[in-house]
């Protein structure tokens, strides 16, 4: 079987690099980007089989870019994974998010991490089995 492939939509670099090298380690092939607007063209270009979403983005906010894809046919069944910082998530703003699939939480704990990726991948893998 061919590797998933994720596309990573995270604003800090460092970051960035350590998903990039932490997913490549688990045999996910990655895409990646800091900007909500190439996060959008990135997800319809290649479709990816997940998207991790930095909700701290700046040129388009993490609710927009969901909002394009979920109403995109062909990325509206992309399963979205918001990762937004421990302390925003009793935040308001972080209650107005809608539309994603899962939640993880910033400094990043890569077993949640790993267990969420797997989750969404294997319920993606069920899907194609049964012939949807």
């Amino acid at each position: 079987m061919e590797q998933p492939l994720i596309l990573i939509v995270e604003q800090n670099l460092h970051d960035l690099e350590l998903l990039n090298s932490h997913l490549g380690i688990l045999n996910f092939s990655c895409i990646c980007t800091k900007q909500g607007v190439r996060a959008v063209i990135l997800a319809q270009t290649h479709q990816p089989d997940l998207i991790l979403l930095d909700v701290m983005l700046s040129n388009l906010s993490a609710n927009r870019v969901i909002d394009y894809l979920k109403h995109d046919s062909k990325t509206a069944t992309i399963p979205i994974i918001v990762v937004t910082p421990l302390k925003m998530v009793q935040d308001d703003e972080f209650t107005m998010l809608r539309g994603f699939d899962d939640c993880i939480t910033k400094p990043y704990d890569f077993n949640q991490l790993e267990v969420v990726i797997s989750r969404h991948i294997s319920q993606l893998n069920s899907l194609h089995f049964s012939g949807e």
